[in-house]
């Protein structure tokens, strides 16, 4: 599974409820609740100018950090939500 930057020019094309519910979901399949994420969603256009000036290198930075089973738990959470 990867991210990469065309899964974030598709995630930026979202209406903004629509990205805040796949944020929501992605983070869920972290085991990080609702609650704690949505003070930090209130500013979508930052968010989503954010998500497209990503390069390809901090992408990859990013990935790495996050390590692969938490990448795939992201990416699960993006494309199905979150489904315990």
């Amino acid at each position: 599974m990867e991210l990469n930057r065309k899964n974030l020019r598709e995630l930026t094309s979202l209406s903004d409820e629509e990205l805040r519910e796949k944020i929501n979901a992605a983070a869920s399949s972290c085991g990080i609740d609702r609650s704690r994420t949505m003070p930090y969603l209130s500013d979508m256009a930052g968010i989503k100018k954010k998500l497209n000036s990503l390069s390809d290198a901090q992408i990859k930075a990013l990935l790495s950090a996050l390590g692969e089973e938490n990448v795939k738990k992201i990416k699960n959470g993006l494309d199905n939500g979150y489904k315990r």
